[in-house]
């Protein structure tokens, strides 16, 4: 009796510890189970049935092309046509749209965003004799009949709409009017005038991928516009952080040129010489490996930066802020047109943002970029 009563309490103990270890390995999944599907499944699945053509989204990942002189326009030639390959319906931009500048120079909390990344449009606007939002009601209309059928639009048509696009600060659009009209007729005429004309030619400006590859394609292809999603109301999500935030934010960059990361990228991009080296940067860019170790080391690692919190955690919560408002203008680009075939061009940091987000959409099939950088 005593061996069996000694033995018991063991022989318990034994058994319990392997039923709490199964117990815990089951509640530990179910706990996790809708969390991981909450995080990397759609609300309704991988691939729910739709009626029609999926849309097809291509992200590409660019660099800023303004801040690598080296690179010349004819050296993107290769680059634009394989991407004309993929034959999108609608082109978006890592541009502010003016209807957000328009807010932006109105509201003090954006007057570093709109120094940044908006441009007065008072000549266009004084020109025209209309507001912004005028103006882009206007040029909404004359692209809709652009897009009916049969509708050849004329030179002076086309001059007045780069004219009203300019007032309305949707500077991308303008573009492609510009470039869809013949050299000859690329002149001050029909409202434009001659500081206009010399904005609408870029002159003295260096390469932009907004204009120099995405306002190049879509008016090869015959498209009238570009979409602008760029976002940044998602700075006023910082906007009580003041001077500390900026203290530490400086601190954590400083030294960044140094780093591996930035050298073996400059490396890369001093080596474009032609159209082919060119195509060998942009698949660099784009690079999953790559792009996993320069966004785990930029906002993976501001997150998780003891020295800089809660500064690090604030830059990674405004990326994200951003990220999503910039693909919510992307989505709404496409609600009208299911079935579209859309290229955004960005930033390459943004890139996994993109393909991780817009797979959460319904009807969006993400699109391999690599077949169109070989």
């Amino acid at each position: 009796m005593m061996a069996k009563t000694l033995g018991e309490p063991a022989l318990t103990q034994a058994v319990l510890h392997t039923q709490y270890t199964r117990m815990f390995r089951l509640v530990a999944a179910l706990a996790l189970a809708p969390l991981s599907a909450t995080q990397f499944q759609p609300p309704l699945g991988p691939r729910p049935p739709v009626a029609g053509e999926r849309t097809q989204m291509l992200n590409l990942g660019s660099a800023h092309l303004s801040e690598l002189p080296g690179i010349k326009a004819g050296q993107l030639e290769p680059l634009i046509a394989s991407l004309a390959r993929f034959r999108p319906t609608i082109i978006t931009i890592e541009n502010i749209a003016g209807e957000q500048c328009d807010l932006m120079a109105r509201a003090p909390k954006y007057k570093d965003a709109w120094d940044s990344y908006c441009v007065d449009p008072a000549p266009a606007q004084k020109a025209a004799g209309l507001t912004q939002q005028q103006a882009e009601a206007e040029s909404e209309k004359i692209l809709d009949r652009f897009a009916s059928p049969g509708i050849t639009p004329t030179p002076a048509e086309r001059r007045r709409l780069a004219l009203l696009l300019l007032a309305a600060n949707e500077r991308g659009s303008a573009w492609v009017q510009w470039l869809r009209l013949p050299p000859a007729e690329r002149i001050a005429a029909d409202g434009l005038d001659a500081a206009m004309v010399k904005a609408l030619n870029r002159d003295g400006r260096g390469l932009n991928e907004s204009y120099d590859i995405a306002a190049r394609l879509a008016a090869r292809l015959g498209l009238d516009r570009l979409v602008m999603v760029d976002d940044h109301t998602s700075d006023a999500a910082l906007s009580h952080t003041g001077k500390p935030y900026e203290d530490a934010m400086r601190a954590r960059f400083a030294g960044f040129r140094d780093q591996p990361l930035f050298r073996d990228y400059q490396e890369q991009a001093n080596s474009v010489k032609d159209g082919r080296t060119l195509m060998a940067f942009y698949r660099y860019l784009n690079d999953p490996r790559r792009l996993d170790r320069q966004i785990g080391a930029d906002f993976g690692g501001a997150a998780a930066d003891r020295a800089a919190y809660p500064h690090g955690r604030m830059y990674a919560a405004w990326w994200e802020v951003r990220n999503l408002r910039m693909a919510a203008n992307i989505r709404a680009a496409t609600a009208e047109h299911p079935g579209a075939r859309v290229l955004n061009v960005v930033g390459a940091s943004h890139k996994p943002w993109y393909d991780g987000w817009m797979r959460q959409m319904v009807d969006v099939e993400v699109v391999p970029l690599a077949p169109y950088l070989r």
